[in-house]
């Protein structure tokens, strides 16, 4: 079954006694009351876990909703309707409150209408106290609100302290919603710790430690009191630790009660034996959601110090790339299947696309997992890195796991979600951008390391140079950037391939902090074959660079030197991914392959090849067997192919070719001097297929001369000729697939023969 729902889930241990939610404190309930026990309660009967189980089977593969961990019951149970109040001989008074969902795997609790006064504490915990979460005080509430962490087990006491200096101010605490959690804790104690796919890389490996600061910024959440997701802090080009995540629009819910986990990762790159410690932060407000996108970026709103995350979460804002640029990897931050902090890796560059059933072209990133990593249903709305460590996307959805790891995953683009929307609440800018630099890129923010770097050059986005190149003559451009406070005017770009810095290039200008410029670089004469394009930024105002990471920038390209550009126009059926294809040369090398298409209609799709003069194979492919067939009219029909070089049709497949079953071969000639159309069009060569010998009538064409190829290019027969009509012996030659070129002081031409 194809994932197309990601979402986090957390995992809870039976005595897990260090997660922290609020400011840590001692309740003082058992000191009231002879056992903990002995408290009213209030209680829930077991939903019917059977009809939740087969919803769940259902919404799972959806992306309508965060992933359902329990049961939610919606209550009014606040101080003064249940529960019961104690004086303590200082004056103060407690007030205890028992929920127990008959059993239940973990409960949580929903707050709303809470008011803490100053001196005032609020705590929930398990009976034997082997679990604690608090204090809270009036700083952890938004709009009254706040949402706990799972309590392991069928049962939750609320406690609720009144200094004595309060007696007449009170305040609130009202619970509106107990969830009876149905599938988390002990399946997790079973299943989900350490129980994601073996493929699956702990954050904190060796391949991880380039991304530390990226992993401190990846949170878990719970949305709707009920299902879990994950986000990331995002930074602004202000640099001031506002407490903006970014995660997925699929797991929203109203986010004032929203909970959100730091720091849950092993320690090392091996599992760890039991849970790792974490903290929690709860409530936030929206900024902004869009669907086509699957964008939704919220603020922290509870537990903030100085109207940011506190220093003792470690916490880390993510640089961004809105540019849309393809990036040449990518990485992505996650806790697959209820486990901790992973990550995965993709080493080549990702695709655009549209998939997830979204409305919008280009909305989604493909990407393909590479290193033996992948995500799994666990993981939706973590963040998607570009190879600048820069978050261009959050997860969405796909296919991958261990047991799949060629499957696509899917993440909404940040370009897309920038400003296509110009309600501020619908895009990224707004907030990311609140002074409007148009900035098309910021790097992170780390609150803990804050000082400001002053001069900082970089270069990045080359251009023109990559791919296959059908000429000698190369002409990139690369983009410098300044990520420094002060404003860039000057700088020395080195550049040229395969390692050699030899030729240089001044640059001037005036860029602030976080703007761009592409600058060409002087065309480049290249050898044929493989190259890189290597460029390096030096001396920025005359001066020191202070980071040297990021000065210098590479791609790789080919020159085809006397190439000629041959394209493919692929009309697929509704069933596209089930197609693939590829072009080799007369040595069986694949040059160009195709696949990962998305079902539908996408139209005909064009690619260019860069190839040399000689024949070649175009092998189309598909999975399932039976061609591009068994689609309706309406759906797009069957499908069909034509490899064009200049006017002329080199290869195709028509439409009554389509139901070719798994594969379909044909063989194709480029040739630089061929006859012009309007003559070639009156050739013929019959029989074909031919068994002793095959005829050849030009018309208006004198032949000078005829020879056989092979597919591999082996001569097989020559001929000469002073005629427009030749009958050609091909008796000698075995059965099988040959090339016919045929040649004329107009230039020449080339037919496929099938020899019998």
């Amino acid at each position: 079954m194809k994932k197309q729902l990601l979402i986090v889930a957390a995992l809870l241990l039976t005595g897990l006694a260090c997660a922290q939610q609020g400011l840590g404190g001692i309740p003082k309930g058992d000191k009231v009351v002879n056992g903990l026990k002995n408290i009213p309660a209030v209680k829930f009967s077991e939903p019917n876990i059977d009809v939740l189980r087969a919803e769940d089977e259902q919404n799972d593969i959806t992306n309508a909703a965060p992933w359902r961990f329990g049961f939610n019951n919606e209550v009014n149970l606040n101080i003064s309707n249940s529960g019961e109040w104690y004086d303590l001989p200082n004056g103060g008074r407690i007030w205890l409150l028992k929920v127990t969902c008959e059993n239940a795997l973990t409960v949580n609790l929903t707050f709303n209408e809470t008011k803490i006064p100053e001196g005032n504490e609020l705590y929930v915990y398990n009976e034997d106290k082997s679990f604690i979460l608090g204090k809270f005080v009036e700083n952890h509430l938004y709009d009254g609100e706040l949402g706990s962490e799972l309590v392991p087990g069928s049962t939750s006491i609320v406690e609720y302290y009144v200094a004595p200096e309060n007696r007449d101010n009170v305040g609130n605490v009202q619970i509106y919603r107990v969830t009876h959690g149905y599938r988390t804790a002990l399946e997790y104690q079973e299943k989900a710790f350490g129980s994601s796919g073996s493929c699956n890389m702990n954050v904190n490996c060796a391949d991880g430690a380039p991304w530390t600061n990226q992993r401190n910024s990846v949170v878990m959440l719970v949305s709707g009191s009920s299902g879990f997701c994950t986000g990331s802090l995002i930074n602004n080009t202000l640099n001031d630790g506002k407490p903006y995540v970014l995660t997925a629009n699929h797991c929203y819910s109203a986010p004032a009660s929203w909970i959100f986990r730091f720091n849950w990762q092993a320690t090392g790159c091996t599992n760890p034996g039991a849970s790792p410690t974490f903290t929690s932060l709860s409530g936030a407000v929206l900024r902004a959601r869009r669907t086509p996108s699957d964008m939704c970026l919220v603020e922290i709103t509870g537990g903030l110090v100085n109207n940011t995350v506190p220093l003792s979460n470690n916490p880390y804002f993510n640089g961004w790339d809105n540019s849309g640029a393809i990036p040449t990897s990518t990485v992505c931050i996650h806790h697959p299947s209820g486990d901790i902090k992973k990550i995965a890796f993709d080493d080549a560059s990702a695709s655009i696309s549209q998939e997830m059933g979204s409305t919008e072209a280009n909305s989604t990133w493909t990407v393909e997992w590479d290193r033996n990593t992948t995500t799994e249903g666990g993981s939706s709305g973590s963040p998607l890195f570009d190879q600048n460590h820069r978050v261009i996307g959050q997860l969405w959805g796909g296919g991958a796991s261990c047991s799949n790891l060629s499957a696509p995953d899917y993440y909404g683009r940040v370009s897309i979600s920038w400003q296509t929307d110009a309600a501020i609440d619908k895009q990224l800018k707004h907030w990311l951008d609140p002074t409007n630099t148009g900035a098309s890129f910021i790097d992170g923010y780390d609150p803990n390391n804050s000082t400001p770097i002053a001069l900082n050059a970089g270069l990045n986005n080359p251009v023109g140079a990559t791919g296959v190149i059908c000429d000698a003559n190369v002409t990139p451009s690369v983009t410098i950037t300044n990520t420094g406070t002060t404003t860039l005017t000057s700088a020395l770009i080195l550049y040229g391939l395969d390692g050699n810095f030899g030729s240089s290039l001044p640059w001037t200008g005036s860029l602030s902090q976080w703007q761009t410029a592409v600058v060409a670089i002087p065309t480049i004469v290249a050898t044929n074959g493989a190259h890189v394009f290597n460029a390096q930024v030096v001396n920025p105002n005359s001066s020191t660079d202070e980071v040297a990471a990021d000065d210098i920038t590479t791609s790789s390209f080919t020159t085809v030197i006397n190439g000629e550009t041959v394209t493919l126009n692929l009309d697929l059926d509704c069933w596209a991914s089930e197609t693939s294809w590829e072009l080799t040369d007369a040595t069986n090398t694949v040059l160009y392959s195709g696949d990962g298409y998305s079902d539908g209609d996408p139209g005909v799709i064009t690619e260019d090849f860069c190839l040399p003069e000689g024949c070649y194979n175009f092998k189309i492919m598909d999975s399932y067997g039976d061609g591009m067939t068994s689609c309706s009219a309406a759906n797009g029909g069957t499908g069909n192919y034509q490899i064009v070089y200049a006017s002329n049709t080199l290869a195709e497949l028509l439409d009554a070719e389509a139901n070719f079953g798994t594969s379909n071969t044909k063989p194709f000639c480029v040739e630089v001097n061929s006859i012009d159309e309007n003559v070639l069009g009156s050739i013929s060569m019959y029989p074909n297929p031919a068994n002793q010998v095959v005829n050849i009538n030009a018309k208006d064409v004198s032949l000078t001369n005829v020879e056989i190829y092979s597919v591999a290019g082996q001569l097989m027969k020559s001929i000469s000729a002073n005629s427009s009509v030749l009958t050609v012996d091909v008796s000698s030659i075995s059965a099988g697939v040959y090339f016919v070129k045929m040649y004329a002081n107009e230039g020449s031409t080339t037919r496929q023969l099938v020899i019998k």
